[in-house]
């Protein structure tokens, strides 16, 4: 009868960590961030995690949770809170702004005017000493583009189960890669090379005929 009773009492522990779990996670999903119209790829949320922690910022939150999208250790981009904004120093550049304390815009800008830029994105917020991380798997953004996108924040804490308002963000890369793309005069020597092939065959169509 013991067994049976620690049985039921390790159950209802087990029970009662899973509703506090999703209390607290409420109802945030990959849908919570967006960028050029797309919700986020995955969404990975985690109790007592600051991504912001540290001068490298902290990608330990994130774990196994995005390796179904690639492999690759993440690096730190950019970070921003209500003291410090961006520091842009990068080929990408951000903005950060809030609606409420719950919500707001975002946008990325690829500085480069000569370069495709593409890269695992990860977008990670710390509310309410909870850290929540957004991934835009494979993004692509062209020489001189700004993509733009809103944010919001629904894991919930508190007996009253609140939104906590936003208090920083750091974003995250892997497996960046930046791709030149022909200069004009390229295109051209290329087309002029295309006519004077299509020249001379032609000219020898003419001959065999």
């Amino acid at each position: 009868m013991t067994k049976l009773r620690q049985r039921l009492a390790m159950a209802a522990a087990i029970f009662a960590f899973a509703l506090n779990a999703h209390a607290a996670i409420g109802s945030a999903s990959a849908a919570d961030v967006t960028l050029d119209g797309q919700q986020a790829d995955a969404f990975v949320y985690q109790q007592g995690w600051n991504p912001h922690a540290g001068p490298q910022g902290d990608p330990s939150g994130i774990g196994t949770a995005f390796d179904a999208f690639g492999s690759g250790s993440y690096n730190l981009l950019d970070k921003y809170d209500s003291n410090q904004g961006f520091s842009n120093t990068g080929t990408l550049t951000f903005t950060f702004t809030e609606t409420t304390g719950t919500n707001g815009l975002w946008t990325v800008t690829n500085t480069s005017a000569t370069s495709i830029v593409t890269l695992d994105l990860v977008f990670a917020i710390h509310a309410g000493n909870q850290g929540g991380a957004w991934l835009f798997d494979d993004e692509t953004i062209q020489p001189g583009e700004t993509l733009q996108g809103d944010w919001q924040i629904l894991w919930t804490v508190g007996n009253n189960n609140a939104h906590p308002d936003f208090s920083n963000l750091t974003l995250f890369e892997r497996n960046m890669v930046t791709t030149p793309i022909p200069e004009p005069g390229t295109y051209a020597m290329l087309l002029a090379g295309l006519m004077v092939t299509g020249v001379a065959y032609r000219k020898r169509r003419g001959k065999q005929g």
